[in-house]
């Protein structure tokens, strides 16, 4: 990570209308400049930029923070990249930003697996253009994988002398436990030598493109499995790996989409016609990490799974888990496609495999062709569950025509009227609105109104009311850092909690508060909630509606934080004592307590 001191002053110079006047075209209301926001579909300027705060805010989206972090989100790089290019436009330089390089941490006992699955790797590639490795090659240029794919993919050759390979290892200085540990050549009691010995070798990297790993093809019709695969090992575990992310995260960030595979070869496939965004679950599930991968590009997803009943259930659980992770999502028509990208390719030709990658359905389309054509419903509750699945969707499509197709389509396939499912949306519609009602109004003070189904609220609400007063005025105020440091020590609510140790920790470094500084200090930080804290702490910054700062005020809000403190202390108290109990135990529990604590 760049140098704090370098971060503080780019953060300094960079001015807000500078930086996103280069994006967007700003025009002058008053004392601060609005524009359309890039970051929803916007017909009314709704981003606010702010030159004397120094941030942008978009009061529909709620996407805010500073120069860096408008960069960041506008142009979807990370934080090192995007004060780079916030310093490009500035006209600022310094060595210190060309000294940065991204390393990855290795820790000591992991050290010697990487050296020597390295050494490995360019053995592979050496093997490939031996005399040996020359059918392997010639293989290669058959499947049209040239040299400069060859060299991007890490693809190799393990010599049909598997003991070779053991041998080469320990001449670089390996030991046989490092050889064993890195998963390419198991001991078998009486030797040790190569799995992968006679197939092609394709390196498997992790995120920052180091290899860990290694799927070898086999490319004669001989007997033995198509692939063997490194096996888990200290650095290669499937559920961390995508294959070829390290390659397509860049080039994923310009197309805005990436393409999701079974395998490695249908990656290398559209590579061949251009298409570099695109990534493969190599067999494994979709696991939380792959998840995580996914949402740091912030682009759209495009499954492409098998077209076979298999592929379409794997791509029917993977659907519903990126849409409730935030991602965008759309899915390739390729129900009952018998073939694979790769196998499009070869077959039918590049054009072919354009049409088909960009034959896309929507997640409600995929899943109603899902039900009509592979597994059709039956059971009226399976019927109904559907409609219920979907709910939440049909809730909230604005477009009468979009409302309209949706339920056509779902009268297809559940055979409900579609009478029926806009009486169940309505229905529907109708008893959100009544639990909305039971939720306070922004224009009442929250701490006078209790909700019947909630009687907790009013206590929650008072208290992150008074604690959120304080954290206002900690940002102007350095008594008011002391007083939380010294006499509230620390708030209940958690989001309010975080935003004030990262004041305390800013102020305690440059002896004042500025929120740009604060928000770069958290894009900085690991924190996996930073987004929250940055768009928190900036409409914080830009409320309106606080007391006037006095030392009354804070020793009222901390008289309330005790009090309601106190209040949810007691009914966790009388939860806890009551479980299991009869009505007349709980009574008396309840009695002993408001006794004890009057």
């Amino acid at each position: 990570m760049y140098d704090k001191s370098l971060i503080d002053e780019i953060t300094k110079r960079a001015d807000i209308v500078t930086v996103v006047g280069s994006y967007l075209n700003l025009i002058k209301k008053g004392k601060i400049y609005v524009a359309i926001c890039p970051f929803h579909d916007d017909s009314n300027p709704s981003l606010q930029v702010n030159p004397e705060r120094n941030t942008f805010h978009c009061w529909v989206d709620g996407h805010a923070g500073n120069a860096i972090s408008f960069v960041m989100q506008y142009e979807h790089l990370s934080f090192p990249e995007a004060v780079k290019k916030v310093a490009e436009i500035i006209g600022f330089d310094d060595p210190r930003l060309y000294q940065h390089e991204y390393k990855k941490k290795i820790a000591d006992n992991l050290m010697p697996l990487y050296t020597c699955i390295n050494d490995l790797n360019a053995y592979y590639e050496y093997a490939l253009i031996t005399d040996e490795g020359e059918a392997a090659l010639n293989y290669l240029n058959k499947r049209h994988i040239d040299e400069a794919m060859i060299k991007k993919f890490h693809i190799g050759y393990a010599l049909m002398d598997g003991d070779k390979t053991v041998k080469f290892l320990q001449s670089k200085g390996h030991s046989l436990k490092t050889i064993e540990d890195i998963g390419v050549a198991p001991n078998r009691g009486d030797s040790t030598h190569d799995n992968n010995q006679g197939r092609l070798v394709f390196a498997i990297t992790d995120q920052s493109g180091q290899v860990v790993g290694f799927s070898a093809r086999k490319f004669k019709e001989e007997d033995g499995p198509k692939y063997v695969n490194t096996p888990e090992t200290p650095i290669f575990t499937k559920g961390n790996i995508l294959y070829n992310f390290a390659n397509a995260k860049e080039s994923a960030r310009v197309s805005q989409y990436i393409y999701v595979l079974e395998g490695f070869m249908d990656v290398i496939a559209l590579d061949k016609i251009g298409i570099t965004s695109a990534v493969a679950l190599m067999g494994t599930a979709l696991s939380k990490t792959h998840i995580a991968m996914l949402k740091k590009l912030n682009v759209e997803v495009r499954l492409c799974l098998d077209g076979d009943l298999p592929g379409q259930e794997a791509m029917m659980r993977i659907v519903p888990v990126l849409l409730a992770n935030g991602l965008n999502v759309r899915i390739v028509n390729n129900l009952n496609s018998p073939k694979d990208p790769d196998e499009i390719l070869q077959t039918s030709g590049e054009e072919a495999l354009k049409k088909y990658l960009n034959n896309l359905l929507s997640p409600f389309d995929f899943t109603i062709g899902f039900y009509k054509n592979t597994k059709a419903l039956e059971a009226t509750n399976d019927k109904k569950k559907l409609i219920v699945r979907f709910m939440p969707l049909l809730l909230a499509t604005k477009s009468q025509l979009e409302f309209d197709d949706y339920v056509y389509k779902l009268s297809d396939v559940t055979g409900f009227s579609a009478g029926a499912i806009k009486q169940a949306v309505v229905s529907a519609r109708r008893k959100k609105l009544n639990e909305e009602e039971n939720y306070t109004d922004d224009a009442v003070d929250p701490s006078s109104i209790i909700s019947t189904f909630h009687p907790e609220r009013k206590e929650l609400r008072r208290l992150e009311k008074a604690e959120r007063e304080i954290l206002y005025h900690m940002l102007s105020h350095d008594d008011a850092l002391k007083f939380y440091e010294t006499t509230v020590e620390v708030f209940y609510t958690n989001l309010y909690r975080e935003i004030a140790n990262y004041l305390l920790d800013y102020h305690a470094q440059h002896q004042a508060i500025d929120v740009n500084g604060v928000i770069s200090a958290i894009e900085m930080s690991e924190a996996v909630n930073k987004e929250r804290l940055r768009k928190e702490l900036d409409l914080l910054a830009s409320e309106k509606t606080h007391l006037k700062y006095s030392e009354k005020l804070l020793n009222d809000c901390k008289s309330i934080i005790d009090q309601e403190r106190k209040i949810i202390d007691r009914k966790q108290r009388i939860r806890n004592a009551t479980i299991g109990k009869t009505e007349e135990e709980k009574a008396r529990v309840i009695a002993d307590t408001l006794k004890v604590d009057n």
